[in-house]
Formats: C-alpha cells, structure tokens, sequence
C-alpha cells in the first residue's frame, strides 16, 4: 500500500508541487489582507433614496448641510454628551435620528453637553 502511495505521489510529483504553492500563495494573501490596519476616519456610505440619481442626492445632501450650518452652529447626540461642530467627522456618524442642534456653545453646556476631543481642529470662526 505505501509503495502504491509512492508511485501515485511520484507520477503526480508536479501537479501536486503546483497545488502546494498555489495554496502557500493563498494564505500568504490572505494572512497579509488580515495585516492591513484599518484607519477609524473610514466614513460608511449611507443611501438614503436609492431612487434618486447621485447626482440630485449629493445637490440635496449639501444644501441640508449649508442650511444646517447656517441655522445651528453646535450638534450632539442623544446617545452621548459630546457636542460638535457640523463639519466634524464625528458629528456626521450620529444618525439622523439621534441628532441634538444647540443654537449656541452655552445652550449645548447647559443641557450637560461638553465638547468632542476634536472640537478645537474644526473650529471655524
């Protein structure tokens, strides 16, 4: 039975040098995609109406923002006590439903809210 084994392996010797590698190619792939830092600013794509066309969406998306900017200055949300200001990337995450608008810095400490760790780099006077 092992000489049967040795002579299957030797007339295959190739075939099976080629598989070895391929598959070492494999997880070395593999295992370098797993090495790959993922950076936090990653931002997720949200698609709020999928029959819109993108362009309408991105036209809708920055007017929302421009009046946002313009009527409140400082948002929070419901699930933290970190307040921000509209550009920050972490004021974008808070979902719609969670956002909490302060019309002014004292308004947002007032109701308990202090500021996010990347307050000072956003600010635009």
């Amino acid at each position: 039975m092992l000489n049967n084994f040795k002579q299957t392996v030797k007339k295959h010797e190739s075939d099976i040098f080629l598989t070895v590698i391929i598959l070492s190619i494999a997880l070395v792939s593999f295992g370098a995609g797993l090495l790959i830092d993922f950076s936090e600013d990653n931002q997720s794509i949200i698609i709020q109406n999928p029959t819109a066309s993108i362009q309408q969406s991105l036209t809708n998306e920055c007017q929302i923002s421009e009046e946002s900017n313009k009527q409140n200055k400082f948002i929070g949300s419901v699930n933290s006590n970190k307040y921000h200001w509209p550009d920050c990337p972490w004021a974008k995450k808070i979902g719609e439903q969670n956002r909490i608008w302060f019309d002014s810095e004292q308004e947002a400490k007032n109701a308990g809210y202090v500021r996010c760790g990347s307050f000072e780099k956003y600010y635009k006077p």
